[in-house]
């Protein structure tokens, strides 16, 4: 009896469990635009969207459970989604998770974001911006793949590496690398059609192959000092590159410059010690090479085959510029140094040393800007800078005189800065005041860059707005503004 009476209440009490148990499995849901996006609350997780959805703004809670993740594949294909909104509870975005959406145009990732999965925008044809967000270290493989409507990305401080295949086939026609940046890995910018310019920091310590291959209007690049390997097919197939600078400490030169028919000259450091089969093959514009060593050292190279375009080149061997064991005739900014010389611009570092990699300092700078204008008398001789007091320094008649003319007022609180470190677009703007010209524009470094680039004093000159100006630069910018114009 007490069997029987037990019974109803076992039945109904698996009912309930039967009732209960898919309630809490099953995937929730969530209106939007044009359809219904597939959450498990389990994981905080978007696992898939329809098809037909056209705005996805996601919510940072799903029934009070935070959405944290959306998963693999969710939006992959998803032709009609136009838009995307992301809340900044999210940390994870899947594989591919944005892939193909070829009507998606704009994309802003939260700070939330801490890591991506492959190729997570990759053929997003219709893509043309995206903000990052700055807590990623990392962009991975194949994110940016064929995003052939993106033409700029701003990286964030603190990414260290560019994945395998990351922009490869984009629209980028300008990048710039944060000095965070150590890994460019294999084709991560492959087949950029657009790109025409890249300044490659010294951070960057990994140089992958086919890095920059069939960059096809790619007409100047500058390499990191701290590579020691010109990689395979590097640039192989960038038909418009004209020049390359192989940076000192470089010994192994794989089959880098392959097809690039219009590549006339070449600086090749004394440090390479081999220069593999094919390095150069079908360079066949190819007329100067400029050899930091002697004969008897190009001589000792170990040279491959298939290097015609080698064979028909001038090679150019060193030869000390202005006295100087630190500048040679083989490179860039030596007419510059030459000329600097002659005008009494400068003397140099020491006896016989320029150290044009050296970081220019902004008493160096003002100082190079008033020996060019002819060294000319202040009005006044008292220092406005608490910094500035030695009447007898090299400086001080040239800070005063930059004080005066409006080309600088210190560093702030009565400071100069003497020692201070330039950048690029901090000596443009020196260059432009002391031309006696505005360079206007909300964007102060950008004004001073165009005003840079307008009056040619960038040509031939591969750098970065923000990145430390060494003293031969600056050299070169003046020469290139008073001694060749002259």
């Amino acid at each position: 009896m007490k069997v029987r009476k037990l019974l109803p209440f076992v039945l109904a009490l698996g009912l309930a469990l039967t009732l209960f148990l898919p309630t809490q499995a099953a995937e929730l849901t969530y209106e939007v635009t044009g359809g219904k996006l597939y959450f498990d609350a389990a994981t905080g997780t978007i696992t898939r969207a329809d098809e037909t959805i056209t705005q996805a703004d996601i919510p940072a809670e799903i029934y009070g459970v935070p959405v944290t993740a959306i998963g693999d594949y969710v939006f992959n294909q998803h032709k009609q989604l136009e838009s995307i909104t992301i809340p900044d509870t999210v940390t994870y975005i899947g594989r591919q998770a944005f892939g193909a959406c070829s009507s998606l145009e704009q994309v802003v990732l939260p700070d939330s974001v801490t890591l991506l999965d492959q190729g997570v925008f990759s053929g997003c044809t219709g893509l043309k911006s995206v903000t990052l967000s700055r807590s990623l270290t990392t962009i991975p493989r194949d994110t940016f793949a064929a995003c052939s409507s993106l033409t700029s990305v701003t990286l964030p401080e603190g990414i260290t590496t560019i994945g395998r295949d990351a922009f490869a086939g984009s629209g980028i026609t300008s990048l710039t690398l944060p000095n965070s940046v150590t890994t460019l890995s294999n084709s991560s910018l492959s087949n950029c059609k657009k790109l025409q310019s890249l300044y490659i920091p010294d951070s960057v310590t990994y140089l992958g192959e086919w890095a920059l291959s069939n960059c096809t209007s790619l007409t100047s690049v500058r390499l990191p000092s701290g590579i020691t390997t010109l990689p395979m097919r590097l640039f192989e197939g960038c038909i418009n590159l004209e020049s390359c600078v192989i940076p000192d400490g470089v010994t192994l030169m794989n089959d880098a410059f392959r097809f690039c028919t219009n590549l006339k000259t070449v600086t090749i450091p004394d440090s390479v010690t081999q220069i593999v089969s094919g390095t150069f093959y079908g360079c066949d514009s190819l007329t100067d090479v400029y050899y930091g060593g002697t004969a008897l050292q190009w001589s000792q190279i170990e040279m491959g085959g298939l290097n015609d375009g080698l064979d028909q080149a001038t090679i150019h061997f060193a030869q000390p510029v202005a006295g100087f064991t630190d500048v040679d005739t083989g490179d860039y900014f030596a007419q510059a140094v030459q000329w600097a010389v002659d005008e009494k611009i400068t003397t140099g570092t020491g006896a016989n040393t320029f150290s044009p990699a050296s970081t220019v300092t902004r008493a160096e700078a003002v100082t190079f800007l008033w020996r060019a204008a002819g060294s000319p008398a202040p009005a006044s001789s008292v220092s406005p800078f608490s910094d500035v007091t030695d009447k007898n320094a090299y400086y001080y008649n040239a800070v005063l005189w930059a004080a005066e003319k409006g080309i600088t007022d210190g560093m702030g609180g009565g400071v100069f800065g003497l020692s201070s470190a330039l950048s690029y677009d901090q000596i443009f703007t020196f260059l432009c005041r002391a031309a006696g010209e505005t360079a206007s524009g909300s964007d102060w470094s950008a004004a001073a860059v165009n005003w840079a680039q307008a009056s040619g004093l960038t040509e031939g000159l591969n750098f970065s707005p923000k990145a430390s100006c060494p003293r031969s630069d600056v050299v070169y910018c003046l020469w290139k503004q008073l001694g060749v114009a002259a």
